[in-house]
C-alpha cells in the first residue's frame, strides 16, 4: 500500500508537500503553498473549530493532486459554510439551511463542498459523520452557470466590443512607442487579445514554448509560428506543465513575445555569476516574478547553479504570481490610459477575462463551433462553449448602427491633434509629411520621423496625425463607408466589416471637432473686423 506524504507527516513529523513541492507545515496555521499563495487558519471561524487540526489534514492531502487554487475555494467554502451558519460541526440541518440560503447560482459550492466531505469521511479523518456522506449523496446539485455574462454581453463583465478592443490594442502599441507601458504589460494584452487563453495559462509559459518551423514546398517558403500553451487545470498529472496545447500565432504576436523572452533572458543574465546556456535559457519563464527572483539572489547570493536547482525543484517559484499578473493589467494601465468604454460612458477596464471571452465570441463569428471552438478556448470538452454562440442577436444590430443615422461620436477615436492649417503643424514645412486619401486630396501632416508602411486610413487613429481644420475629411469618411457596404454586398465576414469601426469613428469626430473650430475662428474673425 501507498503511503501518502500526509500518513508519512502523522508518523513522523509535521513537513508536508504540495504536489509542485513547496513544503508546508501541517502544524502552522499559516501555509505558503506556492510563490505568492498563502492560506491561514488563525482567523474565525477556524480558530474555535474543534476539528481543525482533521481539517488541515484533509487539505493537506488534496494539496498532493489538486491544484492551489482548487484548495483555497474548498477551504473558502467551508469557511463560509461555518461562519453563516454559526455551527462548529458539520450537520445535515446546518448544511441544508446553507445550500437554501445561497441560491441556484450559487449552488454550485455547495456542491464543491459535497466533495470535500465525501473524501473527508472516506480517509478516517474525524469530524464528519456517515450519515452525512449518505445525505450528500442523495442531492442533486446544478453546477456553475456559465456564460451569463457573454450571452448578456454584460458591459462591465462580458466580452469587449469590436470597437473597445481596437481601441485597447492601438493603445497599447503607441503607449510601448512612447515608453508609458512596460514589454510584459504589453505582451499580457497582446496575448490576452489574440490567443483567449486564461492568464494562469500565460504564467505558466516558458521561453520554449515559442515555437517557429519553416516549410518549403514548390519553391515557396513559409514561417509557421507556434505557442505552446500549458493547460490550466492539469487534473491529470501531478507535475508542473505536463499538458500542453498547441496553438498557432501570427508572426507579430511570435514578434511580440520572442522580444519580450530575449529582453527577459538578458535581466535575468544580470543578476547570475554566469549567463545562462541555451539549454538553461528554454526554462525560464516568459513573465518572470522579479521579486522573487530578487529575494532568491539576495538570500543565496548570484551563482547560477543554485537558481537552476531552485526552478528545478519549485518550478512555478519564479512564475509571475497571479496579483503580479493583474497588476499589469491594472495599476500600469490604469493609470496610462484614457480610454472610456463606448457602451457605459466610463473608463474603460482590462482583465483576462474579458479578454477571453472576446475571443470566444469572435471565434464563433467567424463559424467555429463545438469541438474546433473548444480547442480555440483551450478546453478539454464543448460543455462549455455554447455560450459564445448564444449571444443576442441584438448585439449586432447595435455594433451595425455605425452604418446609419446619427452617432454619438466618441472622443478617444481621434487619437492625434487637429491644427487650423499644415503652417501650424509639426513638420508643415515638409511636403513629405502630407497624408493624402485615395482621390489625393490632403487632409493632415504626420508627425512622425518614423518609417510608417500604413497607408492614409491608420492615420486618422494615430496619435502622431494632425488633421487640418479645412481639409475634405468627408471624402475620408466616404470612401471608407463605401467600402463597407462593398464588403457587406461581398458577405464578407462581421469581423472583417467592423474592423474599420474605430476609423468611422475617428473621421466622424474630426468632422465634428472641424466645424466647431470653423466657428470659433469665424467669431474671432468677426470681432476682429468690428475692432478695426
Amino acid at each position: 500500500m501507498t503511503i501518502s506524504r500526509v500518513e508519512k507527516a502523522a508518523f513522523n513529523s509535521s513537513l508536508c508537500f504540495t504536489k509542485y513541492g513547496y513544503e508546508f507545515d501541517l502544524s502552522s496555521d499559516q501555509w505558503m503553498i506556492d510563490a505568492g499563495t498563502s492560506v491561514s487558519f488563525n482567523s474565525e471561524p477556524f480558530v474555535n473549530f474543534p476539528y481543525k487540526q482533521e481539517l488541515k489534514k484533509c487539505l493537506a492531502r488534496y494539496l498532493e493532486t489538486h491544484s492551489v487554487d482548487h484548495v483555497k475555494n474548498l477551504k473558502n467554502y467551508f469557511g463560509a459554510y461555518l461562519r453563516d451558519q454559526g455551527v462548529d460541526k458539520v450537520s445535515i440541518s446546518s448544511l441544508a439551511a446553507w445550500r437554501e440560503s445561497l441560491g441556484h447560482e450559487n449552488e454550485y459550492r455547495f456542491g464543491t463542498l459535497r466533495g470535500l466531505l465525501y473524501n473527508w469521511e472516506q480517509w478516517g479523518f474525524d469530524g464528519v459523520d456517515e450519515a452525512v456522506v449518505d445525505w450528500l449523496e442523495e442531492q442533486k446539485v446544478r453546477g456553475n452557470i456559465k456564460g451569463k455574462a457573454v450571452r448578456t454581453w454584460c458591459p462591465y463583465s462580458g466580452p469587449y466590443t469590436s470597437t473597445e478592443l481596437g481601441w485597447i490594442l492601438e493603445w497599447a502599441t503607441d503607449a510601448l512607442r512612447e515608453k508609458e507601458i512596460s514589454y510584459d504589460t504589453h505582451a499580457a494584452i497582446y496575448l490576452l487579445a489574440t490567443t483567449g487563453q486564461r492568464s494562469i495559462q500565460l504564467r505558466k509559459l516558458r521561453s520554449k514554448d515559442i515555437l517557429v518551423s519553416r516549410d518549403e514546398q514548390n519553391n515557396n517558403v513559409s514561417d509557421n509560428f507556434v505557442l505552446r500553451v500549458p493547460m490550466a487545470k492539469e487534473r491529470r498529472s501531478k507535475s508542473y506543465r505536463s499538458e500542453l496545447l498547441d496553438k498557432p500565432i501570427n508572426r507579430p504576436l511570435y514578434l511580440v513575445v520572442s522580444n519580450l523572452r530575449d529582453k527577459n533572458i538578458d535581466k535575468i543574465n544580470s543578476f547570475l555569476d554566469k549567463p545562462l546556456t541555451k539549454s538553461e535559457a528554454r526554462e525560464m519563464p516568459l513573465f518572470p516574478s522579479w521579486v522573487m527572483i530578487k529575494r532568491f539572489i539576495k538570500k543565496t547570493g548570484a551563482s547560477k547553479h543554485l537558481f537552476m536547482e531552485e526552478h528545478k525543484a519549485r518550478p512555478s517559484y519564479f512564475h509571475m504570481t497571479d496579483h503580479a499578473f493583474r497588476s499589469l493589467l491594472s495599476y500600469e494601465y490604469t493609470s496610462q490610459c484614457p480610454l472610456i468604454s463606448e457602451v457605459t460612458g466610463e473608463p474603460l477596464t482590462l482583465s483576462s477575462r474579458r479578454f477571453r471571452y472576446t475571443y470566444g465570441t469572435n471565434c464563433a463569428k467567424m463559424g467555429l463551433t463545438g469541438i474546433a471552438l473548444a480547442y480555440a478556448l483551450g478546453h478539454r470538452d464543448s460543455q462549455n462553449v455554447n455560450h459564445y454562440i448564444e449571444t443576442s442577436p441584438e448585439i449586432a444590430d447595435r455594433i451595425n448602427e455605425l452604418m446609419e443615422g446619427p452617432l454619438t461620436v466618441i472622443a478617444q477615436a481621434l487619437a492625434g491633434t487637429l491644427v487650423d492649417s499644415e503652417d501650424d503643424a509639426v513638420r508643415g514645412d515638409d511636403v513629405r509629411a502630407r497624408i493624402k486619401v485615395n482621390s489625393m486630396e490632403n487632409v493632415g501632416t504626420c508627425g512622425s520621423y518614423d518609417f510608417c508602411p500604413s497607408g492614409w486610413r491608420s492615420c486618422y487613429t494615430c496619435r502622431r496625425f494632425q488633421p487640418w481644420v479645412d481639409a475634405p475629411h468627408e471624402e475620408a469618411l466616404e470612401e471608407v463607408l463605401q467600402s463597407r457596404k462593398q464588403m457587406v454586398e461581398a458577405g464578407c465576414s462581421e469581423l472583417v466589416i467592423h474592423s474599420s469601426d474605430r476609423l468611422v469613428l475617428a473621421i466622424r469626430k474630426v468632422i465634428e471637432l472641424c466645424e466647431i473650430r470653423k466657428g470659433e475662428l469665424a467669431n474671432r474673425d468677426g470681432k476682429e473686423g468690428e475692432c478695426q
